[in-house]
């Protein structure tokens, strides 16, 4: 018996279409207990088979949409108020997902490097009270998981509502945060931490859009001549491995009780974590389009460490116009200005201080959380991360959903030179200044020629007088203008004033890219 020529076509045909067959997928954040974005179209997207009818259900409503030609679909929700019941999010194509537990609020997105993404476990000798206390159903989480290359496996993360047994896996930042949020609210928040310690802002930037600044152009040139140093990817993989063996020594050592000899550095290259753009391609763009309500965003120090303190005011735009545009939404980005620390220089950190305003200034919608006095002096990760969470929903509070609270410190809005004293008015951000501990200090003054000196500063009213016996014809003054000082200008309010300088100097940094 022969079998029908039009069998074996129809096989054939089956052969051929099955690599195009797949089944529906969803992005890995579409996760049983998320919390999905009120009041907004809300996209919802994946991959299924070309050409697939794909229809999201949820709450009562449905979207059906087509798999392109490459398999991918997106589909839009209208816009939902927020609640706590919990619901399932149906996806049906020629298979159904189903992701249950979803609740609607308010979503956030916090970015940034290690003060960022740290979490409630290493900073138990200060959080310790607030374990037990860390019962907030309505207050969930998603860790983006860390890739260094595209498609990397990782291990699998999920959402989880905040309880004494899993805050601990949270970051201590936007445990605080979405804390002091969800409670004032009293809506569902939902907390995506897209972070990596150690991390350059240019990290979470495209290739493209740093290579069209000529400000940010050098980052791109620095590494390709880095790579192509190399001579090929052999040599690379050779380095990588010889790193690794390096590494598995040093730790061995550390294990015998051996300290104060650095890690081994990695080459860098394409599978390094601090390459340009790296995370933004393999983390970032995996979230993307979510919807968020906003982005708060704790990074900078990694800049700093590279000399590039004054980059950054060109670095922060770039960031925020490109998270937004992928994103697809002008969204609040609430920043937290580095508290104090000790550095190499004395000047790094303030210099990043200013640049980090500078560039927020320069970007409707983008504020920033001035939380000087919750950093230590040995401590690149300060443990009164309660204290930045709470300036952070403050900041949201007010900017963002329009409270009608205090929650900024004092502004300069100018100088007025009077003799030999300077007289500063500010904003005093609230309902008068105070000087903390009883004395202003920290300030500083200079005469034309740029050379500063201590000097004694009193509140008048909405002003600061400043002068120094040592400066006749003052034209200039500083606050705070060192890595590690005591912040001593506030509002009465409690909200500390941000360093700040009047002049114009040339800054230690200025020319470094």
């Amino acid at each position: 018996m022969h079998a029908d020529p039009r069998d074996r076509r129809f096989l054939l045909l089956l052969l051929a279409l099955a690599p195009s067959l797949r089944a529906v997928e969803l992005p890995e954040m579409f996760r049983d207990h998320m919390v999905l974005q009120r009041d907004a179209r809300v996209c919802v997207w994946g991959r299924g088979s070309p050409g697939e009818t794909i229809t999201v259900a949820f709450a009562g409503q449905a979207a059906t949409v087509t798999a392109d030609a490459r398999g991918q679909w997106h589909a839009y929700l209208a816009p939902l108020p927020a609640s706590a019941e919990p619901r399932s999010l149906v996806v049906r194509g020629r298979e159904t997902r189903e992701v249950r537990d979803v609740l609607v609020g308010d979503v956030w997105l916090a970015g940034g490097q290690s003060n960022m993404g740290s979490k409630m476990r290493e900073y138990l000798a200060t959080v310790a009270p607030e374990v037990p206390r860390a019962d907030l159903p309505l207050l969930r989480y998603y860790n983006v998981a860390k890739r260094r290359l595209p498609g990397e496996p990782a291990p699998a993360e999920n959402w989880a509502a905040v309880t004494p047994g899993t805050v601990l896996d949270l970051s201590a930042t936007a445990y605080f945060f979405g804390r002091d949020l969800q409670r004032h609210l009293q809506v569902p928040i939902g907390i995506v931490v897209c972070a990596w310690g150690g991390t350059l802002a240019e990290n979470w930037i495209s290739r493209e859009t740093l290579l069209a600044d000529p400000e940010t152009r050098p980052i791109i040139t620095r590494y390709e001549a880095t790579v192509a140093g190399y001579g090929d990817e052999a040599s690379y993989q050779a380095r990588l491995a010889r790193h690794r063996e390096e590494l598995g020594r040093w730790k061995q050592k550390r294990k015998g009780g051996e300290k104060g000899v650095p890690a081994p550095k990695e080459p860098m290259g394409r599978e390094h974590f601090q390459r340009p753009a790296g995370l933004h391609e393999t983390m970032f763009r995996t979230i993307v389009p979510f919807t968020f309500r906003g982005i708060i965003f704790y990074q900078g120090e990694s800049n700093v460490a590279d000399g590039r303190s004054h980059q950054y005011r060109h670095l922060l735009p770039m960031l925020v116009h490109e998270w937004r545009r992928d994103l697809g939404a002008e969204l609040p980005f609430l920043q937290v200005q580095l508290p104090v620390i000790k550095g190499q220089h004395d000047d790094e950190w303030a210099e990043m201080r200013e640049s980090q305003l500078v560039g927020a200034r320069t970007v409707p919608g983008c504020e920033t959380a001035v939380v000087v006095e919750y950093g230590e002096f040995n401590r690149l990760h300060p443990h009164l991360k309660e204290g930045v969470g709470a300036r952070l929903a403050l900041l949201a509070r007010g900017a963002v959903y329009g409270e009608r609270i205090v929650f900024r410190g004092p502004t300069l809005r100018r100088q007025r030179v009077e003799g030999g004293r300077v007289r500063l008015e500010f904003d005093s951000g609230g309902s008068g200044l105070l000087a903390r501990g009883g004395e202003l200090k920290d300030f500083a003054v200079a005469a034309a020629g740029g050379q500063f000196r201590p000097a004694r500063a009193v509140i008048d009213g909405d002003t600061v007088l400043v002068w120094s016996d040592e400066v006749a014809s003052p034209v200039a003054v500083r606050y705070g203008w060192r890595n590690f000082f005591e912040p001593t200008l506030f509002n009465r309010e409690g909200f500390s004033a941000s360093p700040f300088r009047t002049d114009t100097f040339k800054l230690r940094t200025e020319d470094q890219r």
